[in-house]
């Protein structure tokens, strides 16, 4: 939890007046430590994670590259105290009347609040440095240091999200390293890995295609380096690629690991007590009093087969009893998109604090990977608040289930120890996946054009699991008994 700093602390170094605004924003110059004074300036927005305060402030600093580099600004230092110093920066390029993100961080990890963030500069270029009070308004000291590297880092904003989702594959692309090598390396490995002990594979040219990713629907991360030939950048990352997920799934963002597990947009994640359906986090976004809401919160991908009917389920409530209702409205798209989008049902009257079940429906036409949307549509309101969003659960049933299902035989049933899965038409599969009634994986098991397989289930608790046999011709479901 992240800890709001209210004391006023000073230290030595160069300590400027009072950078307030973009236009007063004070030049630095590297190889300096400059000491920030408390937080009083005007705030713009954030390009760091983790959102904003009612009343922001920010300080501005400038610097104007000399050369192609790596520029390092960092907090982390002695006389800061990591524990109780909390430090949030952005940098921004263009000018004060159309700034641009251009990178951001917050903590340098769990315990360590302060801030370091290395970038690649291009020579002539000027760059805002902008400290904001997200976490604390005291004064800290900073360094700003630049190296001529041989080999220059990517721009971790640049590195886009994954595209060509499937169960088992993606395309990775990135903007090229001021550098111009001409290939680049990246390391990926399943969520969580330590870098140096993932995958290597090379790319010659900004985009890269993975193929046969295991888990399948699952989450990986990655890393990207520049590869100039004889030297190598550092690698930027982790990043994070969630490969499509099929059905059933269920989030209900309590996982502690990875809150939102691929959903992404607009919405924030709240932890607010007694705010949640389930456990303790939940998605929001708020309404406004003075402008209308039109924000978006996206699943991550979801594979389907052609005719697959999907049951969409969720929880919804509003923050205030006391509030202003609001709209909400959900699409499916084959994009992050709302461009084009299928809107399920009609929009829904959001009110009170008592959270109600929603349902809707969708059957895919065709095969491929789908995008689940949630947009507040609201009005301007008299009195705001935020509409919550809990536990996401996709169920599906195939219209060719007969034809899948009888191409397999999942047997025994009810099983004990072992389970399985033969072919009966010499169809393969490539995965046999189990989940139990919460929509929870509890088996994941990956073949290559297998026809027949066995999942030792001695390890799971008695009770009906759903097993997914995922085939080149659709998915087969069965219901199992453990006993």
């Amino acid at each position: 939890m992240k800890k709001l700093l209210l004391s006023i602390l000073a230290f030595g170094g160069f300590v400027a007046n009072a950078q307030l605004t973009c236009a007063t924003a004070l030049p630095l110059t590297a190889g300096s430590t400059t000491t920030c004074p408390q937080i009083t300036g005007t705030y713009i927005g954030t390009c760091a994670p983790n959102g904003a305060v009612a009343n922001p402030n920010a300080i501005w600093y400038s610097y104007t590259a000399t050369a192609n580099g790596e520029l390092t600004i960092t907090s982390d230092l002695p006389q800061n105290d990591p524990a109780t110093i909390d430090t949030r920066l952005s940098i921004l390029t263009g000018t004060c009347t159309t700034l641009a993100c251009y990178a951001g961080s917050d903590d340098v990890d769990a315990a360590n609040y302060l801030t370091t963030l290395t970038i690649p500069v291009t020579a002539g270029t000027l760059y805002y440095i902008y400290w904001d009070d997200r976490w604390g308004d005291a004064s800290f000291d900073f360094d700003v240091t630049f190296e001529a590297v041989p080999c220059i880092r990517l721009n971790a904003t640049n590195v886009n999200d994954p595209s060509n989702l499937t169960v088992n594959s993606a395309t990775l692309s990135w903007a090229a390293s001021l550098s111009n090598p001409n290939s680049y390396d990246v390391e990926y490995g399943a969520f969580g890995f330590t870098a140096g002990a993932g995958t290597t594979a090379v790319a010659n040219g900004t985009s890269l295609a993975l193929t046969g990713l295991t888990p399948t629907s699952g989450d990986l991360d990655y890393y990207v380096r520049a590869n100039c030939g004889a030297d190598q950048s550092a690698w930027i990352g982790p990043f994070s690629l969630y490969l499509a997920a099929t059905c059933p799934y269920t989030n209900n963002f309590d996982d502690t690991t990875d809150y939102a597990d691929g959903f992404s947009g607009a919405w924030g994640l709240g932890n607010a007590a007694g705010g949640a359906q389930s456990g303790a986090i939940y998605y929001f976004s708020n309404s406004s009093t003075t402008a209308a809401t039109n924000s978006t919160l996206y699943s991550r991908a979801i594979a389907l087969q052609a005719n697959e009917q999907v049951t969409l389920t969720y929880y919804t409530r509003l923050g205030s009893a006391t509030a202003t209702a609001q709209s909400l409205r959900v699409f499916v798209n084959t994009t992050k998109s709302l461009t084009g989008a299928t809107q399920l049902g009609g929009n829904i009257s959001v009110s009170g604090t008592a959270y109600a079940l929603q349902t809707a429906t969708f059957t895919a036409t065709t095969a491929g990977t789908y995008y689940f949307a949630f947009n507040n549509n609201s009005p301007i309101v008299a009195t705001a608040t935020s509409l919550r969003l809990d536990t996401v659960n996709l169920t599906s049933v195939l219209s060719n289930n007969d034809f899948v299902d009888a191409s397999f035989t999942v047997s025994p049933n009810p099983a004990v120890d072992v389970i399985s899965i033969q072919s009966t038409d010499n169809t393969s599969f490539n995965a046999v996946q189990m989940y139990d009634l919460n929509g929870r994986i509890v088996k994941n098991i990956e073949y290559t054009s297998a026809t027949e397989g066995t999942i030792n289930v001695s390890d799971l608790a008695p009770g009906l699991y759903t097993v997914n046999v995922v085939s080149e011709n659709g998915t087969a479901v069965r219901k199992v008994i453990k006993q």
